[in-house]
């Protein structure tokens, strides 16, 4: 987008480009790039119609083309548009490339249009637009004669001449041998052309071109003019780009003159080209000392010669640096001097065309180096009297600061020394002044005064303290021994009672067995009687059963006594009827007689036994009840074994916990014993390490005596601040 601001050239300046077929762009020079507006990499490559103005007439660019195309040069007003959008005027002289009989691109240089020429212009491609006017130069041109061979190749070789002409150093000889090529060009072209005088056009041109004016096209439309026209581009083409050149090397001599670094240009031969003053000066300067190991070495003859006096073996060299491709950076040792080489290789197109040197006289660096090492390495071996040798570079500053620090920090280490020393002799009054400490030694020196304090007061308190611990170590002692005493009478008692302990322990433990032999046998007699109870019981049911069998065998003899009186009434009933039969009855009546008898003996018998039963039965029932008077009794005695049997087993389990109880006793009264048997030894340990306390405090005391306090008073900490800035 066009901004609508015109951007004004400097007058001086030449803007050059070369372009493909298609209008690519190829080459430029500084001056296209400045007015372009672009970097590089937005220019090389890109199409020519980036720098196109939307003002100007498509017709222009297509008479452009077709002019170029046809072989022939073309100038013109154009304006064009930067990258910010602003617009620039130039006259643009544009011409083919050829190479063997053919168009291979494209040459385009354009100057600053004047005031004149932008007013002209702006009108005409104002009305052009509008439709108003057409291009000049459009119109169609007589055809020129076809030139000769000879004409051909004796333009070619006068256009080389100047072209020659145009890369020496001296301008005077450029622009005359760029007349003189023209003039013969010229000259040669009439005589071949026969024309027998030139056009006005052609001899204006001429004048303009001789006269050194290249920015007027010749107002001619012969192929004459065409080839001056073509020439004139040419030759402005070289013009500008050794323009260019001198600019850039008068710029580079400027800035290596104006650089205080020491520089070298050399060609890719290693030709030294240029020095700049800074390393002029610097060879002169170590000019001796270079000439130890290069005789032959002059300061003022550098210049001109070649890189290889300063190697001892250049076929090295040169086959390194040759193959550099980026800087390269190395040290190199002539003599007493260390100079450090940085190596820039200067690449045009693929091709190295030469070298940029940077000399760096390290020598008095390096020495400053060494030197500061040195004084470092005995600055942490703790030694502070030795200095830098200065020597003149870019750390003599750092030397003679070392210096001045090596100097203090050896007064604050001597003042420290002192201290420290007097403190270990004893002497604890002296202390590090006021008002010669800064910053961080300013700190030291308070904790070094704040310690010296403090250790004054601790060695005075602990004086004190000793003479306190000496007394309460005699009274600790004192009473250590006394209390020894009474330890070992309470130890002595306890033995005595622990022997009769010992002894009561031993009968309680008799009276235990006892018990227990008790216990048993009334668990035994216990038993037994319970047996016993079983069998009188056993016995009363035998009695029982006996009584009940008596009374039935009484019930039996009753009865059969009872059968006996029957038996007998019914023999008296018989006899009696026996007699009544007289003497059929008298055989019956003797057997009821006899029946009678057998009668009265069954009754007596059976009275005798019913009288044996009946005291039977007595003795049994009295049996009975003894019986079971002896069942109630052993029962009681059961009982009452019962409860002997619970009292012995009471007794015995008392007796046992008894046992147990005086056993414990006896082991506490043991313990008791061991504890104060220990106590007596700790007591007599404590009273020789009381005695040791004492001794030793003496000997703290003594030791306090050492130190010599001065005026002790109390210590003021904040006086001392570590923290504190200002100096005192």
């Amino acid at each position: 987008m066009s901004s609508g601001n015109e951007y004004f050239l400097a007058d001086d300046l030449v803007i050059l480009s070369t372009s493909d077929l298609v209008g690519n762009i190829v080459d430029y020079n500084e001056g296209f790039r400045e007015a372009s507006g672009y970097s590089d990499v937005e220019l090389t490559g890109k199409p020519h119609n980036i720098l196109r103005h939307p003002d100007m007439p498509k017709e222009a660019f297509v008479d452009f083309w077709k002019t170029l195309q046809a072989g022939r040069p073309w100038q013109g007003l154009v304006k064009n548009k930067r990258k910010n959008g602003d617009y620039y005027w130039v006259m643009a002289n544009a011409t083919p490339i050829m190479e063997g009989g053919k168009i291979t691109g494209y040459l385009s240089v354009r100057y600053p249009a004047t005031d004149q020429q932008k007013q002209y212009a702006t009108k005409l491609y104002a009305d052009i637009k509008a439709g108003k006017a057409s291009f000049p130069w459009t119109k169609q041109e007589p055809k020129a004669k076809q030139f000769t061979l000879p004409f051909i190749s004796l333009a070619v070789a006068l256009i080389a001449i100047i072209g020659l002409a145009l890369q020496a150093q001296s301008s005077t000889l450029t622009w005359g041998l760029a007349a003189l090529g023209m003039v013969a060009l010229i000259a040669t072209v009439g005589s071949i052309l026969k024309s027998g005088s030139l056009s006005k056009g052609v001899k204006n041109g001429i004048e303009q071109v001789a006269n050194g004016n290249l920015q007027e096209a010749v107002a001619d439309k012969t192929e004459l003019g065409f080839l001056i026209n073509m020439l004139r581009t040419r030759v402005a083409e070289s013009e500008a780009k050794s323009y260019d050149a001198a600019k850039n090397a008068a710029v580079l001599t400027t800035a290596m003159n104006s650089a205080s670094t020491n520089l070298m240009v050399a060609d890719a031969e290693f030709n030294i080209k240029s020095i700049n003053q800074s390393l002029a000066e610097m060879f002169k300067r170590n000019e001796q000392s270079l000439q130890k190991a290069l005789p032959n070495f002059r300061a003022d003859k550098v210049v001109g010669s070649n890189m290889d006096v300063f190697h001892k073996d250049p076929a090295h060299q040169r086959k390194m640096v040759q193959a550099l491709m980026e800087p390269w950076s190395g040290n190199l040792t002539v003599s007493d001097l260390i100079l450090e080489l940085t190596v820039v290789p200067i690449i045009r197109q693929n091709q190295k065309v030469g070298y940029v040197v940077e000399w760096l006289d390290k020598t008095n660096q390096i020495k400053n180096i060494n030197d500061i090492t040195r004084v470092l390495r005995h600055i942490e071996e703790g030694d502070f009297n030795y200095r830098v040798d200065v020597f003149p570079g870019d750390l003599e500053e750092l030397g003679n600061t070392i210096n001045s620090t090596m100097t203090t920090l050896g007064g604050v280490m001597s003042s420290i020394s002192d201290v420290m020393t007097a403190q270990a002799q004893g002497d604890l009054t002296k202390e590090l002044p006021a008002g010669v400490f800064k910053g961080q030694v300013h700190d030291l020196k308070n904790a070094i005064n704040f310690s010296s304090h403090k250790i004054k007061e601790v060695v005075g308190m602990t004086s004190e303290v000793s003479i306190s611990v000496d007394t309460a170590a005699r009274e600790v002692a004192q009473g250590s021994l006394a209390l020894s005493g009474r330890v070992q009478q309470q130890a002595s008692a306890l033995e005595e009672t622990s022997a009769t302990m010992e002894q009561m322990n031993s009968q309680v433990q008799s009276s235990s067995t006892n018990a227990q032999e008790a216990n048993r046998v009334s668990i035994d007699v216990q038993s037994k009687v319970g047996q016993g109870v079983g069998v009188m019981q056993q016995t009363i049911q035998a009695m029982t059963a006996i009584e009940e069998s008596s009374h039935k065998i009484a019930d039996i003899v009753t009865l059969i006594d009872s059968i006996a009186f029957q038996t007998n009434l019914l023999a008296l009933n018989a006899a009696v009827e026996a007699a009544r039969a007289g003497e059929h009855g008298r055989g019956f009546a003797v057997v009821a007689s006899e029946v009678r008898n057998l009668a009265q003996k069954s009754a007596e018998a059976a009275k005798e036994i019913k009288t044996l039963i009946d005291e039977t039965v007595g003795r049994v029932s009295q049996g009975s009840t003894l019986a079971s008077e002896s069942g109630e009794m052993l029962n009681d005695i059961n009982q009452s074994i019962e409860q002997v049997t619970n009292m012995v087993s009471q007794i015995a389990q008392a007796a046992q916990e008894q046992a147990e109880g005086v056993q414990q006793v006896h082991q506490a009264i043991s313990q008791i014993d061991s504890a104060t048997q220990q106590n007596a030894a700790l007591v007599e340990e404590t009273s020789a390490s009381a005695e040791n306390l004492r001794h030793q405090a003496e000997t703290l005391r003594n030791e306090m005596a050492y130190f010599d306090l001065g005026d002790t008073q109390v210590l003021d900490a904040s006086k001392y601040s570590l923290t504190k800035k200002e100096n005192s």
